[in-house]
């Protein structure tokens, strides 16, 4: 096995000893999008989407974004800690000679998987209330922001301390998705724009209630996740101290 198949075993290997961030991937999604779905009331409202309202049920209006939301939360939390845990490993790996953008490549695989399962979990307990019009661009939709919101949440761990990161790797996703970009919005500020859900959480919207692709904003989501790979690389790489 080469050095890079090595770290992303040992980076999976890591994560698999923390058994609660494991568990999140799937429960807190399914849990938070199954227990809103089941009490929400069918009160038909109008959904702004990029360019057209869409007539629609509250509940059909509003679970897809929180489906986003769950997503979003969990992979920006484990994001956090899987780094908050890997810094002091890093710096041993170093000094054994794996360079630290191996390092990183292995932290981001494994991140990946994580929002893979997450996005997934969420879009399935989805279906049960709500089936995406467009189900396999609602996946990867979700899936580009939770990976965004993992590797935001790789930054913080390099800045803040855990409890701290925590806080604030679930307030930036709330206030993103479900005040900014919540598709019951009517008046969202220009500079909103800055946060990832303006384009990825926006596709994923899309994708769930119409059968037209946003391809645009998913196009810019994606830009979105390529610089929070950048910055992560750049803060992780500046904390590992060898």
């Amino acid at each position: 096995m080469n050095r890079t198949g090595a770290a992303i075993v040992a980076t999976g290997k890591e994560f698999l000893r923390t058994p609660v961030v494991l568990a999140l991937l799937v429960f807190l999604p399914a849990y938070f999008v199954w227990l809103l779905g089941a009490v929400l009331p069918s009160t038909p409202v109008a959904v702004s989407l990029p360019g057209l309202t869409v007539e629609t049920t509250l509940a059909h209006g509003v679970l897809p974004m929180l489906a986003t939301l769950a997503a979003a939360m969990v992979v920006g939390i484990t994001g956090l800690f899987l780094t908050v845990r890997s810094l002091d490993a890093d710096g041993w790996l170093l000094l054994a000679g794996l360079p630290t953008r191996t390092l990183f490549f292995a932290r981001t695989v494994v991140l990946t998987v994580a929002a893979v399962v997450a996005s997934v979990a969420a879009t399935v307990v989805l279906s049960v209330h709500v089936v995406p019009d467009q189900p396999a661009l609602f996946v990867v939709a979700v899936l580009v922001l939770a990976l965004t919101y993992g590797l935001a949440g790789a930054v913080v761990g390099v800045v803040l301390d855990r409890l701290a990161g925590v806080y604030v790797m679930l307030f930036a996703p709330a206030v993103d998705l479900f005040l900014f970009h919540s598709p019951l919005a009517t008046e969202t500020p220009e500079w909103a724009a800055v946060f990832p859900g303006r384009w990825a959480g926006v596709a994923a919207t899309d994708a769930a209630l119409t059968v037209d692709p946003n391809w645009g904003a998913l196009a810019v989501g994606i830009g979105y996740a390529g610089v929070a790979a950048v910055t992560a690389a750049v803060a992780v790489r500046h904390a590992v101290k060898p």
